[in-house]
């Protein structure tokens, strides 16, 4: 949360606050208000926080207030009768009023009576809970809008298990379905689209219940209570949902694991144990067979929420909601003036996004919509789902987007967004397609921005979206439009990679290898070969290259400079005189591995989405790096050799690599690299970072001017199909794809800002890909080099054309 005393768009600033009064900053005035944010969130402090959708960031006083409470106050288990037990439950009681007072406008005792609220681990749990209580048979219905979150389609799953007959559809849809007296349908359906913030609210299931006098309704208002008030008390209890999921964390930021299922009394009947039972929730059990039990309440009319909350509550957790609904209602004045604040900001952000156009004319941004029938619709929510264009209106990569404004100091989101529906609407994708996407294994959090393209129709596997909360402010709306402008507007001055930058584009260029570098551990350090040290060659790569990796003990991942930027620092190395690995750290004693030691037994690991098999080091060996890096974890080596592929349109076949991600050499240029300094120091970037240094490329393969009188010139390397680097051929296979990694500082093993934000302004293809550096495969029927092929810093270097039979 960034926010400058002198902001450059002062002028829309003072519109904005004269154009929304007191609905924006609660009434507080624009200063006060980010003073408050500052006191209460220093953790947004380096930051712009736009993603509250997915959680909101707790405020400082909650934390502060439990914790002197819990000092000073026994709270203990609410299945005793000890004092201390009677005020625990005393307090989850007064907890569950305050819910529906505070979230759900029902302010008098009589209108709350008509409800109750089961705690549970959050919305998914809630719905979890509805999909195996509910009375499935051969004849029952569970109809679902297709646009809803993951985890309301999810109980479809039990509807299916038990017989019963389920439906995907549309809004219109839904209501015209026939009615059916024999069982009573669920029907389910998001108050507001956690992907693009359209709501639906009470309107709609009123609507349902009209027509469907005898259905159900399932509720998930875990997106629209982050922010409004779900008013059950404006519709008649008839007419009002039966079943109502949410999640507080999304509202108050803490505590996190904590939901609710709020119940329409009349509809708790619906609700029914089935299998599992748990302590506090049964008044009878037999010992022995035959196995008998018999629900709490099941004769008396009571609380149901006795009858489904298992074991012992999270007792803490809901006493800390009730400071966090105090704090929450102090800071805010209530629930609807949070509803009145983000709207203000939703309407500002959504008209300038749509303002923003490219030098053609054409829009930068398209926001998504999930529903269509305007006359369902409430106000939107503060959310906006929305994809990239470029000048010729395709749409440009949400993992771009993402790492991009993760760099430039932004919390986004992301992706499929967990609601498959709104993804395969927006963007033409029907079921075969994502089938055939799993098939050849791309799933849900991969890097895969794009679907189709082998068939001619390249379609976007994702979307980005913004979310505002109760603390954001305007500066938090004027920083993501000024970074879209900044990185997205084409203008004519903006070079993309149709044009390469090329001093002399028909002129032969020649170069010499200024550089080798072997990667033998991935992830960590280079090894820069010495200079005339020939190293061999081989179809995966140079000769020990990415041959071990480091593992996660507690996840089995492969660990990456991306989320461990410390790797930068472990600096492994081949002697081949002595026939070891060396790895060297600082203030750790050098570790000295043979390279022929005696593998230990395989084991499986995934690396990108290959499964391969790995051997151990030793448990001595996993320990030095587990204590260097300060994480658990574990060196393995690639067993048998090169057990992985990668393919490539320009290939003749698959390429062999081993724990590389992409081919089996990189190269780039020390012209290119100059190049963006360049750009940097004109003001294409952060100027205020250390020059950018070719090790951050992590290539093989550097190129310097030789001494022949014309230059090579910057991004040379982008129009070659074939080099020659001393004896041996290489071919050109693609550009690479940069990602965050380029702004790890190699000697250091600090993050910086570039050259990733320089690149993206510069080194942007048209579907928004930042490229830098060439992959290489080695041609061996075009080489040279005998038994031995090996190349050497100082080889000269000749460019060809690949001629093309």
């Amino acid at each position: 949360m960034q926010h400058p005393t002198h902001f450059p768009h002062n002028q829309k600033r003072q519109d904005f606050l004269q154009e929304t009064g007191s609905e924006y900053a609660y009434g507080l005035g624009d200063t006060a208000f980010r003073q408050q944010c500052d006191t209460e969130y220093p953790s947004l402090a380096s930051t712009t926080y736009l993603d509250y959708a997915a959680s909101a960031p707790a405020p400082l006083s909650t934390l502060r207030t439990f914790s002197e409470k819990v000092a000073t106050t026994l709270y203990s288990n609410p299945h005793s009768r000890s004092s201390s037990s009677v005020a625990t439950s005393l307090e989850i009681e007064r907890c569950r009023g305050r819910v529906l007072e505070d979230l759900f406008g029902l302010e008098d005792a009589r209108s709350r009576s008509q409800w109750d609220v089961i705690f549970t681990a959050g919305a998914t749990a809630s719905m979890k809970l509805v999909g195996e209580a509910f009375p499935w048979q051969n004849r029952s219905k569970y109809c679902y809008l297709k646009q809803s979150h993951t985890s309301l389609v999810g109980v479809r799953g039990c509807a299916l298990a038990r017989g019963a007959l389920v439906a995907a559809m549309d809004v219109d849809e839904m209501l015209e379905h026939p009615q059916d007296d024999s069982s009573p349908p669920l029907f389910a359906y998001p108050a507001q689209c956690n992907s693009t913030g359209q709501r639906l609210g009470l309107g709609y299931g009123r609507l349902l219940k009209e027509r469907h006098p005898n259905g159900l309704v399932l509720l998930d208002a875990a997106a629209y209570l982050s922010t409004a008030v779900l008013d059950l008390q404006s519709l008649p209890i008839a007419l009002a949902p039966d079943f109502i999921a949410c999640s507080f964390y999304k509202i108050v930021g803490y505590p996190t694991g904590l939901g609710c299922l709020v119940v329409k009394r009349s509809s708790a009947s619906f609700l029914q144990r089935n299998g599992y039972f748990g302590g506090g929730t049964i008044d009878a059990i037999s010992v022995s067979s035959p196995f008998w039990s018999h629900p709490r309440r099941s004769l008396i009319p009571g609380p149901i929420h006795e009858r489904f909350e298992d074991g012992t509550l999270p007792y803490l957790n809901i006493i800390v909601l009730l400071h966090a609904l105090d704090t929450h209602r102090r800071l805010y004045k209530s629930q609807r003036h949070v509803s009145n604040h983000v709207s203000a900001l939703l309407r500002f952000a959504a008209r300038e996004l749509s303002l923003i156009r490219h030098a053609n004319g054409r829009p930068v941004v398209r926001q998504h919509h999930a529903f269509d029938g305007a006359k369902y619709l409430e106000e939107p929510g503060p959310t906006i789902g929305l994809s990239l264009l470029d000048p010729s209106s395709e749409f440009i990569g949400h993992v771009h987007l993402e790492q991009l404004a993760t760099v430039n100091g932004f919390q986004i989101r992301t992706g499929g967004l967990c609601n498959t529906g709104v993804l395969t609407s927006a963007f033409g994708i029907s079921d075969q397609n994502i089938m055939d996407e799993y098939a050849r294994g791309r799933s849900c959090w991969d890097d895969e921005e794009f679907t189709g393209a082998d068939k001619g129709v390249s379609r976007p596997l994702g979307m980005a979206r913004i979310s505002f909360g109760a603390s954001s402010t305007i500066d938090d709306v004027f920083q993501w439009v000024s970074f879209i402008r900044r990185y997205f507007v084409v203008s004519d001055t903006v070079v993309t990679l149709s044009k390469p930058i090329l001093a002399e584009p028909t002129v032969p260029a020649a170069a010499n290898l200024q550089t080798l570098v072997l990667y033998p551990i991935k992830s960590c350090a280079g090894q820069v070969l010495p200079k005339h040290c020939s190293w061999e060659v081989v179809p995966s790569g140079l000769l020990y290259d990415r041959e071990w990796m480091l593992v996660d003990l507690s996840s089995g991942k492969t660990l990456s400079q991306k989320q461990y930027p410390r790797m930068a620092l472990v600096r492994p190395s081949v002697d081949l005189n002595r026939h070891v690995l060396v790895v060297s750290a600082l203030e750790m004693s050098d570790l000295i591995l043979p390279l022929d030691m005696p593998e230990e037994a395989e084991e499986a690991v995934n690396v990108c989405s290959d499964v391969v098999s790995v051997t151990s080091s030793g448990t001595s060996v996993d320990e030095w790096f587990s204590t260097f890096l300060r994480i658990p974890c574990a060196l393995r080596r690639l067993s048998g050799g090169a057990s992985r592929h990668a393919h490539f349109d320009r290939a003749t076949s698959s390429v062999p690599i081993l724990l590389s991600n992409e081919s089996p050499f990189l190269l780039i240029s020390q012209s290119s690299v100059d190049q963006v300094n360049r750009w940097i120091n004109q003001g294409c970037g952060d100027a205020t970072n250390d020059p950018v240094h070719a090790s951050c490329f992590r290539a093989n393969f550097l190129l310097g001017t030789s001494t022949s009188p014309l230059p090579l010139p910057p991004f040379f390397e982008d129009t070659v199909d074939l080099l020659r680097i001393g004896t041996e051929t290489f071919q050109v296979l693609a550009r690479c794809r940069r990602c965050l990694m380029v702004c790890v500082n190699q000697t250091t093993g600090c993050r910086t800002k570039e050259p990733f934000s320089c690149l993206a302004r510069n080194r942007k293809s048209s579907r928004g890909k930042i490229e830098f550096g060439v992959h290489l495969m080695w041609r061996e029927d075009l080489s040279k080099g005998g038994l031995k092929p090996t190349v050497r810093s100082g080889d000269s270097v000749r460019f060809a054309t690949l001629e093309v039979n």
